[in-house]
């Protein structure tokens, strides 16, 4: 998508006519080619720009160039533990180096780490104020904001200079700022500087004559408008500290990864929620087999030991054992136990019509109704995937069904 840079050349003015504000603007394709530029103000601005367009709804796309001679640039060094401590630290550090109150000022920070100077801009917070308000009147809603001066190359122990008519921007890898041209040379003399680069041009001789001999000044041979040079430099390495950070930090819009891994998320979340009420209607079906296999075995109950009233679900089972032990020799799993792993064995195709228990053996006889061989061979199966052997004493096709004797025991008991 093309990008929007707006260089301001003063702060926002307020007159009887509204608000003025001097700009030059440009916009700039992903190829690097210029699509518009030119110089307008504020009314020209509202007239000029649509902020309907869809490029122009991601912040990142609309770029602001203030006057480097409104931000102090400089780097220094904060002590602190953390992160969280150096930034907390960051207002009483570069308080020292203020003529003006510090809450009055806007303080933005570049990267933050342990051990290494932190570059920091300041600007009075009214000049921020203003230039917000207007481009929120416009409907634009800028990404970045940074001192047009930080989109100079930097490089250690040398200086970049952009010519301009009346001004020059100028640029080391601690300090940024604006000079006039004819304070140009005692400038740059004061420098910690062995290389000089000039942008836009070449140094006057006056200008070139206060520097020291063993300055080196190399001149490019870039023709084409500052506006341009910059913008192109924003895009190839963006790392001007950006003044719109606390309250100014503009919001934008989510991703398309972000959008990508929600998507992920809803679907991961859908097989989540499936997953559970899947879970529960295991639950369910399970308890309700439960009391199924609970009333059976009370029903067993009643009708072995029709005059006991004292039964129920809950029980069912120790008064079984109160009643015929559990006894279970060597090995052995008891009365019990085989009554328990034939209940859950039975299903609708199995009903039970005597049982007999042997104490001394440890096996459980019962003459079983069935509806086919194929159940019978099935109560078998399930009657041995829980550790019972069944054996098969008679079995015998009638009419009404299969009717079958089986013994249960346990492996390795005596038969």
């Amino acid at each position: 998508m093309p990008t929007l840079f707006i260089r301001l050349q003063s702060p926002v003015y307020h007159d009887e006519d509204g608000k003025d504000l001097s700009c030059d603007w440009l916009i700039l394709e992903n190829d690097g080619s210029v699509r518009a530029s030119g110089v307008t103000d504020y009314r020209g601005l509202s007239e000029l720009i649509d902020p309907s367009a869809d490029w122009l709804q991601n912040p990142d796309n609309l770029v602001i160039m203030v006057p480097a001679e409104h931000v102090l640039a400089l780097s220094t060094e904060v002590p602190g533990r953390s992160v969280g401590h150096i930034r907390r630290a960051l207002p009483f550090v570069v308080e020292e180096f203020l003529a003006a109150d510090i809450e009055n000022m806007h303080l933005a920070h570049g990267p933050i780490r342990k051990g290494a100077p932190v570059r920091v801009n300041l600007i009075d917070g009214s000049y921020i104020d203003d230039w917000v308000d207007c481009f929120e009147e416009l409907g634009l809603k800028p990404g970045h904001m940074v001192s047009d001066a930080e989109l100079l190359p930097v490089f250690g122990g040398g200086a970049t200079v952009l010519l301009e008519p009346e001004t020059a921007l100028v640029r080391t890898d601690s300090q940024a700022a604006s000079i006039d041209r004819d304070n140009l040379g005692l400038a740059l003399s004061s420098l910690d500087a062995n290389v000089i680069q000039v942008v836009n041009g070449e140094l006057d001789g006056i200008t070139a004559g206060q520097l020291d001999p063993g300055v080196s000044v190399q001149s490019g041979d870039e023709t084409e408008p500052p506006l341009v040079y910059l913008a192109r430099r924003w895009r190839s390495l963006p790392d001007a500290v950006n003044l719109l950070q606390g309250p100014y930090t503009p919001a934008r819009p989510p991703s398309r990864n972000l959008y990508r891994w929600r998507a992920v998320a809803s679907l991961a979340g859908i097989w989540l929620l499936l997953a559970i009420v899947g879970m529960a209607a295991q639950a369910i079906w399970s308890g309700l087999k439960a009391d199924d296999l609970s009333e059976r075995s009370v029903a067993l109950y009643r009708d072995l030991y029709p005059n006991e009233t004292r039964v129920n679900t809950s029980n069912v089972l120790r008064l079984f054992r109160a009643k015929l032990g559990q006894s279970t020799g060597e090995g052995g799993a008891g009365f019990a136990t085989y009554l328990g792993h034939l209940a859950q064995g039975v299903d609708r195709n199995v009903s039970i019509w005597s049982l007999t228990y042997s104490e001394n053996r440890n096996t459980l006889d019962a003459d079983l109704q069935l509806s086919s061989y194929d159940a019978l061979e099935q109560f078998k199966q399930r009657l041995n995937r829980l550790g019972v052997e069944l054996e098969i004493t008679s079995a015998e096709q009638q009419d009404s069904g299969v009717r079958a004797r089986v013994r249960l025991q346990s492996p390795g008991g005596d038969a």
